[in-house]
């Protein structure tokens, strides 16, 4: 007999966990889940940061255009014999030829001049700098006025 109450036992237990509440067995309705909430973590302070400040940056102011003069011209410098009027004759120069030369001036370049001592007229290569002109040639003739 002991072998029937061994074999009554599962059978028992698989009846009651297939539900068969109309044995006689009652049956406990299952517990409902429970849901268990934790609190949000606090939050966090950062540690305060020691950040290098940003850097200064100096741009210079732009440079200045600054206009200068040229230097003054030289006041001329006149040689030879003074035949006036601001007209000076080179050592191998009439005055009256020389003053012909500075009547017939038309800018730096050739010009011509008669000479009233040998009668012939003489080219004259003329420069301009700073206001003083110097014309040579002829026959080794040079003359200086102001232009």
């Amino acid at each position: 007999m002991q072998l029937n109450k061994v074999i009554a036992i599962p059978v028992l237990a698989l009846a009651g966990g297939l539900g068969l509440a109309a044995c006689g067995t009652t049956s406990t309705p299952p517990k409902p889940a429970v849901t268990v909430t934790a609190p949000a973590p606090k939050p966090t302070t950062p540690a305060p940061t020691t950040a290098a400040p940003a850097p200064v940056v100096v741009v210079p102011a732009p440079a200045k255009t600054v206009y200068v003069a040229p230097p003054a011209p030289a006041a001329p410098v006149y040689s030879g014999a003074n035949c006036g009027g601001g007209v000076y004759a080179g050592a191998n120069t009439s005055c009256p030829f020389a003053l012909n030369v500075a009547a017939n001036y038309n800018g730096p370049g050739n010009d011509y001049a008669y000479s009233p001592v040998t009668g012939l007229n003489y080219t004259m290569y003329c420069t301009e700098s700073y206001g003083q002109v110097t014309c040579t040639g002829g026959d080794n003739a040079s003359v200086q006025f102001a232009g």
